[in-house]
């Protein structure tokens, strides 16, 4: 089995609302692990250990993958008896690319120059890039208006001060 030594997952998984998160790095492990060989033929023990679930998590998130049309399952059995000899996990790359090619349906409508057209377009859904748009705004202008204010210092009166207050030895000055 080859050593795991980085994980990419492609924005194809990555924003698939279909999936869950543990499913998405599942199958992008799986995707990893069958880029030679068109299968994978790790165990659930393997995938549990780096994704710090239980093997039978993984294999119910294997099945629901399964289920979902992301990947096929088939097993090998120990001859004469029920007991699972290997089992090769396909990716089924027609269907994961298929949530692509559905958000991309809309991007010839915009009237974008080249240069501004986006992958994908920011959907009322995506709150956390509104806010995160919004609080910078916010925080831009609030910042520019702190340096637009100066004070008034030549407005302020300080003949009866004592600075040496404001010294820790200020007994030294005495």
């Amino acid at each position: 089995m080859q050593k795991l030594k980085g994980l990419w997952i492609p924005a194809e998984i990555l924003l698939n609302e279909d999936l869950s998160d543990k499913e998405k790095i599942i199958l992008a492990i799986i995707l990893y692990l069958s880029e030679e060989t068109k299968s994978c033929f790790a165990s659930n023990k393997y995938i549990a250990n780096i994704v710090k679930v239980t093997h039978e998590r993984v294999s119910k998130i294997i099945s629901a993958l399964k289920d979902k049309g992301y990947v096929s399952v088939k097993l090998k059995y120990k001859k004469d008896s029920k007991e699972i000899e290997q089992r090769q996990i396909i990716p089924k790359p027609e269907n994961i690319n298929r949530y692509s090619q559905k958000l991309q349906e809309g991007i010839e409508e915009n009237n974008y120059l080249d240069s501004q057209k986006q992958l994908y377009t920011i959907d009322k859904n995506d709150k956390d890039i509104i806010n995160n748009i919004k609080n910078k705004k916010i925080y831009n202008n609030s910042s520019n208006s702190n340096k637009k204010c100066k004070s008034n210092y030549k407005g302020r009166d300080y003949t009866n001060f004592d600075f040496t207050k404001l010294y820790a030895n200020a007994d030294a000055f005495v």
